[in-house]
């Protein structure tokens, strides 16, 4: 569900586009996207930064394929966790799609995307385009696609985009801003719980 198609590229060229993404990873994660450099990059990728610039046009445009590559990272996970669920009760799909949605988004690196998409949202306003179409949005297709088996398609999406909100709830706002989270897991254990009671009720 990528919104960017990628051009055709050989082997070795998707190899060294992957090595810059893994590598824009480390540098925008780590220092920010406004004291990151191409330079950076290039170095923690292993390329030149004419490598670099071929690949990606500007510092932006690499962040934005960072974001829209790692968005569809968690939209893989989402999919095969489904695949694994699919014949089981909407309840138990929930519940399982809940965990996976939580323990992806909870990780430092993508605690630390969700802060640095935040910051540069304004000044890119392609980067929420990118984020929700990729991310956000995949994540409601899912929910929806299991509450279709207890709704219309209209409620299904409603109660998906209630579902999300609430799986993710004040403890993903709280780590998102660097709070310290006491007894997380208990947390998003009350929260999943109440998201399901909510989506199925």
């Amino acid at each position: 569900m990528n919104t960017f198609s990628l051009p055709d590229l050989s082997p070795l060229q998707r190899r060294k586009r992957s090595a810059i993404l893994d590598g824009a990873k480390a540098v925008f994660l780590s220092q920010g996207f406004g004291l990151a450099t191409m330079d950076d990059v290039a170095a923690a990728a292993g390329v030149g930064k004419q490598t670099v610039y071929r690949h990606f046009k500007s510092k932006e445009a690499l962040f934005v394929g960072l974001v829209s590559s790692m968005c569809t990272q968690v939209g893989e996970l989402l999919a095969s966790a489904q695949n694994e669920q699919s014949d089981d009760s909407p309840e138990n799909e929930l519940r399982a799609l809940g965990w996976v949605l939580a323990r992806i988004l909870i990780e430092p690196d993508y605690l630390r995307l969700y802060r640095a998409i935040v910051a540069e949202a304004e000044r890119l306003p392609e980067l929420g385009q990118v984020f929700y179409e990729n991310g956000a949005k995949v994540v409601r297709v899912f929910s929806a696609k299991i509450l279709r088996k207890r709704f219309d398609e209209s409620t299904a999406r409603l109660r998906a985009a209630t579902f999300v909100q609430l799986v993710l709830g004040d403890a993903y706002l709280e780590l998102s801003i660097g709070y310290a989270v006491p007894d997380v897991e208990a947390r998003f254990a009350l929260q999943i719980d109440e998201a399901v009671a909510a989506a199925l009720r």
